[in-house]
């Protein structure tokens, strides 16, 4: 049986893996609390009952040493005061730098999210490229933090998020913030709609559409000109993706068709729509064409950073994704060593 992916992830918007202690973890929680009133308030406490015993042992020290001057007891008092202050704000400065992992932990058992088999990890790599730009979660349904996945004690309590975050060092977005967002990149707003999702990119995406509509326009040389001088391809590379046969239609743009329904299926998920199984029932069929379509997960994001070019017409953001995957697969995140599957590939 291959082995589970580890359910432990990249902190979200860091893209370091494995996670570890790191004393920038501090710091950015310290601007975060300076925002926060009542984390400010909690974190003086803490100090002050931390630092406060020492100014006490300098205080008594001193009257056991027969000091008469009551001023100079204070000011060991102060001394005392001080260093213990300085301590404890060293001491929480440390433990703020493993927050992030151990909110993390506190999450995976909230949510019993169990670690994903290298099958599901394989379907996940098909959108690994958003996760890692935006400094997301590869290897589990949720790219994000989500009160979909945690019990419903902590929902109510934190009303879906509108009352903030169990964690202060993880921030879970709100329920209806994601439930928006999703509506607005790929209407869907039911269990339904994801469905439909699904089957309108194994007949014909989005961007396939698109392609298909331009590519056969008095515009059509144009932008193959155009997409084959963005990516630095061929121009026969762009033409062959509109041709088909009778036994294999044209390839189009589905690779960025492939990517894009995973991603809006996995937003289904953590905008609460779809159950787990649901979900992993529904990207299957997606990742199935994908590897029966293409040879390589070279060859695969080829063509959607091609997609990208035809999209965008932006040479910089074709720069751009093509860096994020070097990054990404030279990272130790899970996906990058995904091994693509041995089944039947196009000739």
């Amino acid at each position: 049986m291959a082995p589970a992916v580890n359910a432990l992830q990249n902190h979200p918007g860091d893209a370091e893996y494995p996670v570890r202690s790191r004393l920038r973890y501090a710091r950015v929680l310290d601007v975060k609390r300076k925002s926060d009133p009542a984390e400010m308030r909690r974190r003086a406490i803490r100090v002050t009952l931390a630092g406060a015993p020492l100014g006490i042992a300098a205080f008594v020290w001193s009257r056991l040493q027969d000091v008469d001057d009551i001023v100079l007891s204070f000011f060991a008092f102060l001394v005392g005061m001080s260093i213990g202050l300085a301590i404890a704000s060293f001491v929480l400065a440390i433990r703020d730098a493993g927050a992030p992992r151990r909110a993390q932990l506190a999450y995976i058992a909230a949510s019993a999210r169990q670690p994903i088999t290298a099958r599901q990890q394989q379907i996940l790599a098909l959108d690994s490229a958003s996760d890692f730009a935006t400094r997301g979660w590869n290897a589990s349904l949720g790219f994000t933090p989500t009160f979909a996945e945690l019990p419903q004690e902590l929902r109510s309590k934190h009303r879906d998020g509108e009352q903030g975050s169990p964690w202060f060092a993880l921030p879970v977005v709100p329920l209806k913030q994601l439930r928006g967002a999703l509506d607005e990149q790929f209407k869907i707003v039911t269990k339904a709609d994801a469905e439909l999702l699904v089957a309108d990119t194994l007949a014909l995406g989005i961007n396939s559409q698109r392609f298909a509509e331009v590519v056969h326009s008095d515009g059509g040389e144009h932008m193959i000109t155009r997409v084959a001088g963005l990516t630095d391809l061929a121009v026969f590379d762009i033409q062959d993706l509109a041709r088909g046969t009778e036994e294999r239609p044209a390839r189009l743009l589905l690779a960025a068709d492939i990517e894009r329904g995973i991603g809006g299926i996995r937003y289904a998920y953590v905008a609460g729509y779809l159950t787990a199984d649901e979900t992993w029932a529904l990207l299957e069929p997606l990742a199935e064409k994908a590897f029966a379509t293409y040879r390589s997960w070279e060859e695969y994001w080829r063509e959607v950073l091609i997609a990208t070019a035809f999209r965008t017409d932006s040479l910089q953001a074709v720069q751009s994704q093509r860096d994020a995957l070097a990054e990404l697969r030279a990272s130790r995140w899970p996906t990058a060593s995904a091994e693509w599957p041995a089944v039947g590939a196009r000739s």
